[in-house]
């Protein structure tokens, strides 16, 4: 084949390629992608990583007053005889309260990329824990009986109400409403660092069953 013959030859190579080209694209149009799933089950193994996201803490410090009367006898109202001893209590407690989300309920079916949109369904915000700080409460004052065991028992339930005072506190103070908005400004900026993409967080309609854990 002479240099003239090839020469003849370059435009139909070119439309040649232009065609296969074309083909190649519109191929690519019937085409499933299989980024989708990739990412979806990459980003579920990130997730379950970090496994209970805590996202805010709240610090109590709280006056907890509780009074045991002992049973009365022949009680009318100036005599009486006792039946035991009455016990009473004033503490002065620190505590804290964490709510966080429990990033291991996402399911595959809860993330969703749509072209350069990644959605994601977190499940309701929950109280992990709550607790009283026992080194740092202390006992305003104090009387209980001499019977040790109920001694004990008295105290144990006087740190149980300042504990239930502290998660009723946080409850009603809207620490959950505050998880929820603080899982924008954490876990949001982590999930478009690994997938490059912008991400919208959503949460369940029905809240989950909240979990409660004392220390």
């Amino acid at each position: 084949m002479n240099f003239k013959a090839i020469i003849r030859l370059i435009p139909w190579i070119i439309v040649l390629i232009l065609l296969v080209f074309l083909w190649l694209r519109r191929l690519g149009d019937f085409t499933t992608p299989e980024r989708t799933q990739f990412e979806s089950t990459l980003i579920l193994q990130e997730i379950e990583k970090l496994g209970k996201l805590e996202l805010v803490k709240y610090n109590y410090k709280e006056v907890v007053e509780m009074e045991n009367v002992a049973k009365r006898y022949l009680d009318l109202g100036y005599f009486y005889i006792p039946g035991g001893q009455d016990q009473k209590a004033v503490l002065i407690a620190q505590g804290e309260a964490v709510a966080c989300i429990d990033l291991q309920k996402i399911k595959k079916e809860d993330i969703e990329l749509r072209q350069d949109t990644l959605y994601v369904k977190l499940p309701q915000p929950e109280i992990c824990y709550y607790k009283v700080n026992l080194e740092n409460s202390k006992f305003y004052d104090l009387k209980t009986s001499n019977d040790q065991k109920k001694a004990a028992e008295f105290v144990d339930e006087v740190y149980a109400k300042a504990e239930a005072q502290i998660k009723d506190a946080a409850v009603q103070s809207g620490i959950l409403a505050d998880a929820k908005t603080m899982s924008n400004s954490v876990l949001k900026p982590f999930l478009e660092n690994i997938t490059g993409v912008t991400v919208v967080l959503n949460f369940s309609e029905q809240p989950d069953v909240t979990r409660f854990e004392v220390d």
